[in-house]
């Protein structure tokens, strides 16, 4: 039997969401719903399908953890114990059953690579890089102690001849069955060789790192390269049953993963520490191992390189082509099934699982553990191998009875009261999904988060518990056959204050036409004029969006029109709405000029205003989309622009004259000044007798006051009366016919 979890918790939440304040978009929401927003959070028996489903996965269980911090590599004898390297001690471990054992300690820092070969292992270590050949009962001799500084990979073919890929010097040695004199079969000029695999046929395929190229070397032949591709380093290369050739190439550089030591540099150091990312690579009945030497280059630029690593597929006629790539964590092993299947270990202790034409990922488990060095098969189940902490995990056949997923952290961007949470999916009787928040102002969930809390089920309505903060994650716990396919949480931002970032007080008599206008005469934009606008003109005022930049027309000039122009902003992109106020200065009373403006342009008509100076102020408010008392306004002044309606004045003080006194000469300038009340003069003209205006300028040479001067010789103006005009800053115009006198 089927809950019916998806129609009534959907419909619950929709009656709680209808109970919550609303703004104009309604609360915010968290929807995870993807394989790509499932993967973002952690689990613990738990699985994501390749369609973005969520339900338990295998079960895991830690077989052993061990002192040191890294655990190389895996392999697994006929009679099923597996041997695992180590790092830092240099020892090999046997796991039976689920009893783990030292069973060799070696000299050397590092047991990089393992291979079975006949009735014994054989170890490859560095520094100093040897090969040993270790008997059941755990004695050993050296097999071959090559020249270089590491053994980075061993494989055996089915003749029981050894290969082994060294470091230092790039090369791959092949050695008879008994040992003995090596032969030297590649050598490159990458410093390591860091994969090796033989086919069944004979081939040799070979991978290095820096640069990332795969080769292939035919019995007798010579190497060919198949891949020179934009990752650093080859990690591993596999077959599966049916032959195929997988390739897995990386980029460790791409992507902070844990630091591990750098390689030494001199067999002669004792305290080496080598840096590694490791593969280990199954092949039919031999098996071949890797350990990768890590680098810091990153990618090239290229097809297939946007990733972190990729797996190729090595066709039949040794052509290659990209099969994977990852995106996720950063991938160290990989291991083909029976099924089909390509499993991966990963970063962050996840295995990914890879299937289908084109691939598609799920991730079919995440241990407690940071680096999966190397999967192996183990019977029915698989044998994980991990480094910083060094542990031994097995993941089950079968389902867990139990798992936990995390979701990543959400960032509300501000504080946020948490709303509702609802779920799709199913919930068979028997199984549960039991969820919990916790809530805190940090990025990182600490100390001073809030603890854990269950929702609280309010009548069918799952409601998030967790106190209000900046930052919030959830968690479920599954048990039995439940499964989750989407998590919806519905979270109130506080409301941020809006902000004026400009104000633009245009030049007294600027104004602009409004796009498109169709009126006669032309719409100026932001004027509002005292005859109603048609239904028409109200409806497009009333859907015009809130903008930063609010486009306007042609630039005119309407005397006695002032035009204000500004950019405002919301946080929360709330919609906003203007109020204009202008001040008087010398008083305290602010006088609204228009409000629930829609637009960033008004023009004030000062026509018919006294003159005087006044103060803007420009105030935002996102009260249209928040409920009573949450509103917030934000505000910006300008100013002062100057209102001036009253032209110059313009005072003859020596009048020309047609009689001169007796005795006295005749007047040979017209003197007279000009002053204006509240703005500067901007230009004075006067008639000439030829019907032209010719410019005059004041006594001092500068027109930069409210009162100036002028003397004009009377010679330059003709026979006739003279006619001056005088215009101010704000274009008011006067003019004074001078007759002489008689």
């Amino acid at each position: 039997m089927t809950l019916p979890s998806r129609s009534s918790l959907a419909t619950a939440a929709l009656a709680a969401l209808a109970s919550l304040p609303l703004s104009a978009a309604g609360p915010s929401r968290w929807e995870v719903t993807s394989v790509e927003h499932w993967m973002a959070g952690r689990g613990e028996q738990v699985a994501v399908t390749r369609d973005g489903r969520l339900a338990l996965g295998p079960a895991s269980r830690v077989l052993h953890e061990a002192p040191v911090p890294t655990l190389w590599t895996a392999v697994t004898a006929p009679d099923g114990t597996a041997y695992v390297g180590t790092g830092n001690e240099g020892q090999v471990l046997a796991l039976a059953g689920d009893t783990t054992r030292v069973f060799w300690d070696g000299e050397e820092l590092q047991v990089h690579a393992l291979a079975w070969h006949g009735d014994a292992l054989l170890a490859g270590t560095s520094p100093d890089g040897k090969v040993y050949r270790i008997a059941r009962d755990g004695t050993a001799r050296v097999f071959f102690d090559p020249e270089e500084t590491y053994v980075w990979a061993i494989a055996v073919d089915r003749e029981q001849q050894v290969y082994v890929a060294t470091g230092g010097k790039g090369r791959v040695y092949r050695l008879p069955k008994a040992g003995g004199t090596p032969t030297k079969i590649f050598e490159s000029a990458a410093a390591n060789v860091t994969a090796l695999h033989v086919t069944d046929a004979g081939d040799v395929f070979v991978g290095t790192d820096s640069p990332g190229r795969l080769y292939r070397i035919p019995p007798g032949g010579r190497p060919f390269a198949l891949l020179d591709g934009p990752y650093t380093q080859v990690q591993a290369i596999r077959a599966d049953a049916k032959g195929t050739v997988w390739v897995l190439a990386v980029s460790p550089g791409a992507t902070p993963a844990a630091s591990t030591p750098a390689p030494a540099t001199s067999s002669s150091t004792t305290s080496a520490q080598v840096s590694t990312e490791v593969t280990v690579v199954a092949v039919g009945d031999s098996t071949t191992v890797s350990a990768t030497p890590a680098t810091t280059a990153t990618p090239a630029a290229g097809a297939g390189g946007s990733g972190k690593g990729a797996i190729y597929r090595v066709g039949a006629d040794g052509l290659v082509d990209t099969y994977w790539e990852a995106t996720g964590e950063l991938p160290f092993d990989l291991l083909p099934t029976d099924t089909g299947r390509l499993l991966v270990a990963a970063d962050n202790g996840v295995v990914y699982a890879v299937d289908g034409e084109p691939a598609r990922t799920a991730r079919l488990a995440q241990v407690q553990a940071r680096q999966l060095t190397r999967i192996i098969p183990r019977g029915d189940r698989y044998l994980l191998t991990a480094s910083n902490p060094g542990k031994l995990v097995e993941l089950a056949a079968t389902p867990a009875a139990t798992g936990q997923y995390t979701s990543e952290v959400k960032d509300a961007t501000t504080g946020a009261a948490w709303g509702v949470l609802r779920w799709d999916g199913e919930q068979p009787t028997g199984s549960s999904a039991r969820f919990a928040t916790r809530s805190g102002n940090t990025s990182t969930p600490d100390d001073t988060w809030a603890d854990w809390v269950p929702v609280r089920d309010d009548q069918g309505v799952l409601r998030i518990a967790s106190p209000a903060a900046r930052y919030l994650q959830w968690r479920v716990d599954l048990t039995g056959a439940a499964a989750l396919d989407q998590v919806t949480l519905t979270y109130l931002p506080r409301n941020q204050r809006p902000r004026v970032t400009t104000l633009t007080l245009h030049p007294a008599g600027v104004v602009f036409q409004q796009p498109y206008g169709t009126q006669e005469p032309p719409d100026l934009a932001g004027f509002q004029s005292t005859t109603p606008a048609p239904a028409r003109d109200q409806a497009i005022a009333a859907a015009t969006p809130t903008s930063t930049a609010a486009a306007v027309g042609r630039r005119l000039f309407q005397k006695g029109f002032q035009t204000f122009q500004w950019d405002a902003s919301d946080p929360d992109k709330d919609d906003l709405r203007f109020q204009v106020l202008v001040r008087r200065v010398g008083t305290d009373t602010w006088r609204t000029l228009a409000r629930d403006l829609v637009g960033n342009v008004y023009t004030w008509d000062t026509s018919q205003l006294p003159d005087a100076r006044y103060l803007v102020r420009i105030v935002a408010t996102d009260g249209r989309a928040n409920p009573t008392g949450t509103a917030l306004t934000g505000e910006k002044e300008g100013g002062p622009i100057t209102v001036d309606n009253t032209p110059p004045v313009i005072h003859v003080r020596q009048v020309p004259t047609d009689k001169p006194a007796a005795g006295q000469p005749a007047p040979t300038r017209l003197a007279f000044e000009v002053i204006d009340s509240a703005s500067t003069l901007d230009r004075v003209d006067v008639l000439l007798a030829n019907g032209q205006w010719r410019p005059v300028f004041p006594d001092d040479g500068v027109m930069d006051g409210l009162r100036e001067t002028f003397t004009v010789p009377l010679a330059d103006l003709g026979d006739g009366p003279v006619v001056v005009r005088a215009t101010d800053s704000l274009t008011n115009l006067a003019t004074l016919e001078i007759a002489p006198k008689r």
